[in-house]
């Protein structure tokens, strides 16, 4: 029987950016969570904004921030991974003199920037709708830093094979959206947050469920047996899923949801 599910949000339930899903999720998740089923939304997201989508349902499910760095439920931490002051500060000093991304740090209360450019602040705090704030200098906030995440408006791959070869060793770095870099603490993954919940609960990878649509989540993907890409992903992901679901615009999620539903009330 499914004892977990667990989604990503951006890609998979959304549009990357976006915040506004069919309520009939809320309802169908509030009955799986009814019949014992644990629920969580993974998300390269802070919780904060992950929290905009799911508020109502924040004393039932969990929120794997940042790439499972920071794990929420009902609004308190239960676990979180920070990042090595040192490295991240010989990081930030080699993005300095980078050009082409602009940098958001996350902790646990919401997002930092010290970028000045409006329209990166609109796309943080009004449409991820993350809370935060801008700063003089995030180097200040390094030894509070869960994940440093880098929007590329050129295109994240350029970026990522600048970086990955040289930090591998210090950093978990991914591709996390088409604009995106995520870096986060060495051996922090979106996987390595879905294990922590399967050995909290007991559950096993063949009673767990997964939907992504990114390399951040490939390794979740790996602690169930039954996992969705999205038809919109990369072939490398929907390889690495073994399923594909229907996109966002076709609330593909949601279907696969009320069929996981009728099974566990049937098994009931």
């Amino acid at each position: 029987m499914v004892r977990l599910i667990v989604t990503d949000i951006d890609g998979t339930l959304v549009p990357e950016g976006g915040s506004r899903v069919n309520p009939e999720y809320m309802t169908v998740i509030r009955e799986l969570t009814d019949l014992g089923v644990r629920f969580a939304a993974a998300s390269g997201r802070q919780a904060s904004s992950i929290d905009v989508i799911f508020h109502e349902l924040r004393d039932r499910i969990y929120y794997l921030g940042d790439n499972g760095a920071c794990i929420q439920k009902n609004g308190q931490m239960v676990r979180g991974m920070y990042m090595e002051e040192a490295d991240l500060l010989a990081l930030l000093k080699e993005l300095r003199e980078m050009p082409g991304q602009r940098l958001l740090l996350s902790v646990e209360e919401g997002y930092y920037t010290d970028d000045r450019d409006e329209d990166f602040h609109r796309l943080v705090f009004e449409e991820y709708k993350g809370m935060g704030k801008v700063v003089e200098h995030v180097e200040d906030y390094a030894d509070a830093c869960i994940k440093l995440s880098l929007y590329c408006e050129e295109g994240a791959r350029g970026i990522y094979d600048l970086l990955y070869d040289r930090w591998k060793d210090r950093f978990t770095i991914y591709v996390s959206g088409a604009r995106w870099v995520d870096i986060n603490g060495l051996g922090v993954t979106k996987g390595e947050a879905v294990r922590w919940l399967q050995e909290r609960y007991e559950i096993k990878p063949e009673e767990t469920v997964v939907f992504g649509d990114n390399y951040n989540d490939i390794s979740m993907m790996r602690r169930a047996v039954r996992s969705y890409a999205s038809e919109l992903s990369h072939p490398d992901i929907r390889q690495a899923a073994g399923n594909v679901v229907e996109s966002y615009e076709k609330d593909g999620v949601l279907k696969v949801l009320k069929q996981i539903l009728k099974e566990v009330r049937n098994e009931k």
